[in-house]
């Protein structure tokens, strides 16, 4: 297997760039996430690690939800000694700079890569000042990549690694599988043959993979989020297989900046074009690992599986998308740490390789390019993510408003509240109090102005505290569709109903990357 080249004889020039790299990463990163204002999805995750009494009683409750434990155990240990919400973005920041410091000091990549993969969108912001747990899986990968070489007499250690990555989040089940998918082409294409021991090895890591595998389906599974998923209703199956498989690019379409997604919205010639570009960037990609048939079958899985993941269970994001470059980054250094002998590859393929090294320091460049939107959004645009925090000082600033109740329509907009502000939050589609909405079809699908009037009323007089309001601004009378499958239904006379019976105190200005801004409305 693959053996760690030393960095104890690096020159000290060659020490000092690298210091000064991760520096400069490290300075801006934690810019970012000091101005990044946290969403809804971020709160969310320390709303369910702080539940129950206890470690045991908080995975009960979390049961279902969606994701594995690994990010809500960090979460609520790093809690009870901070003691505060602002370690969400302590774990987040730490466990990224963590993953930077081997990006740049450990792993043997050429220079354009690491710099180009450490300037990327999803190791500056998305993985770093965005408090998810889509970083541990950069952070695990990268041991990974530093154990590899341990595999050959040791299966136990690259078995736990691969527990724990599938334990982060449900994609990296699939990179699990490819890395597994790695090592047995590996073993089996190898000339000469391996050992028998070898194949020990190898099953001892698959087997403590599968029960990482087993433990995450079964925190995750049966979700209560039963709306939070793709609508296969009327779907042939079989087509959908094929969908994912020859158009593969369309699920990776937030490799592009902004910028160009701008373009692929408002000209449908331009999307055709700009698909056709991707493919041929992501399948000109794996033609990089053409001289190394183990890392390229690999790869190539983990592209399919991931793909079949967002057709068949829910969409991917970028955060779920870059998992992908992440595992190319990985499978780049492992290979660059090995001298090839007895490897099966496709011989003579200088210029191939090249043209596939071509494409994906394409790709990455591109996500250097959304890193820099990144950072023209935050520091000179000033545009949040969210309105949430602002909405929280406004709250503040408001003594009449101390002890509010505060719901909002869609109910997943009071999610980021607690990060903010102490005030009870009411889930108007649950008709509950709670800071977590669930994603399910147990709830009041449709909603109209008049319910939400109605529920304010009496709330207002069971609590006898102020009642706070928060909505997308009412322009017009139409039926709104939200979330999954709720449904918002605005009439004239609801909506001049709502109007008499409410002021309008607060409206905040635009958002990018969210839909969390809204008008902010308190019940006479």
């Amino acid at each position: 297997m693959a053996v760690i080249v030393s960095v104890v004889d690096e020159p000290r020039s060659a020490k000092l760039g690298k210091a000064l790299i991760l520096m400069v990463w490290l300075a801006l990163a934690s810019a970012l996430c000091r101005s990044e204002t946290v969403w809804r999805d971020e709160v969310r995750a320390l709303s369910l690690a702080l539940q129950g009494d206890n470690f045991i009683d908080m995975l009960r409750r979390m049961h279902g939800e969606g994701h594995p434990a690994v990010w809500y155990i960090l979460l609520r240990a790093a809690y009870a000694v901070v003691g505060s919400p602002v370690v969400l973005k302590i774990v987040a920041l730490t466990i990224a700079a963590t993953a930077a410091y081997l990006l740049v000091f450990r792993l043997k990549l050429p220079l354009s890569i690491t710099l180009l993969s450490l300037f990327g969108s999803f190791s500056i912001f998305d993985y770093a000042a965005m408090s998810r747990n889509y970083g541990i899986s950069m952070l695990v990968i990268f041991l990974i990549v530093l154990s590899w070489e341990k595999a050959a007499c040791n299966g136990i250690l690259l078995g736990l690694l691969f527990a724990l990555l599938a334990n982060t989040n449900v994609h990296s089940v699939v990179l699990v599988g490819g890395f597994l998918a790695y090592w047995f082409f590996d073993l089996i294409l190898a000339r000469p043959r391996p050992p028998l021991t070898a194949y020990r090895t190898f099953a001892t890591a698959a087997a403590i993979a599968a029960v990482g595998i087993v433990l995450c389906f079964v925190t995750v599974y049966p979700t209560f989020n039963d709306t939070g998923q793709n609508d296969l209703s009327g779907e042939n199956f079989a087509l959908l297989v094929l969908r994912a498989f020859a158009l593969t690019s369309s699920h990776f379409m937030a490799f592009y900046p902004n910028s160009v997604l701008e373009l692929v919205v408002a000209y449908p010639l331009a999307a055709q074009i700009f698909a056709a570009l991707m493919s041929a960037l992501i399948y000109g990609s794996l033609l990089a690992l053409a001289n190394r048939w183990p890392a390229m079958i690999a790869a190539g899985l983990v592209l399919l599986g991931l793909s079949l993941l967002f057709t068949l269970v829910y969409p991917g994001g970028y955060r779920h998308q870059a998992l992908w470059l992440v595992f190319m980054i990985a499978i780049t250094a492992i290979e660059s740490q090995r001298d090839g002998a007895g490897v099966a590859g496709i011989e003579s393929v200088g210029g191939i390789v090249k043209f596939g090294r071509l494409c994906f320091l394409i790709l990455l460049a591109l996500q250097v390019v959304s890193g820099v939107e990144k950072v023209h959004q935050a520091f000179i645009a000033e545009i949040p993510l969210s309105r949430s925090k602002d909405l929280g000082a406004f709250i503040q600033s408001r003594p009449d408003l101390k002890d509010a109740v505060i719901m909002a329509d869609p109910d997943y907009l009071v999610e980021a509240l607690p990060y903010y502000v102490r005030n009870r939050t009411y889930l108007l589609r649950e008709e509950r109090f709670g800071t977590i909405v669930r994603y399910t079809r147990n709830a009041r699908l449709s909603l109209s102005l008049a319910d939400i009037l109605q529920t304010a009323h009496r709330l207002q007089q069971s609590e006898r505290v102020p009642v706070v309001i928060r909505l997308d601004q009412i322009t017009a009378p139409v039926s709104l569709r939200e979330s999954y499958v709720w449904r918002l239904i605005l009439t004239p006379e609801d909506i001049s109903a709502f109007q008499s019976a409410t002021s309008l105190v607060k409206r905040f200005g635009t958002v990018v990357g969210s839909d969390e801004t809204f008008d902010v409305y308190v019940l006479k």
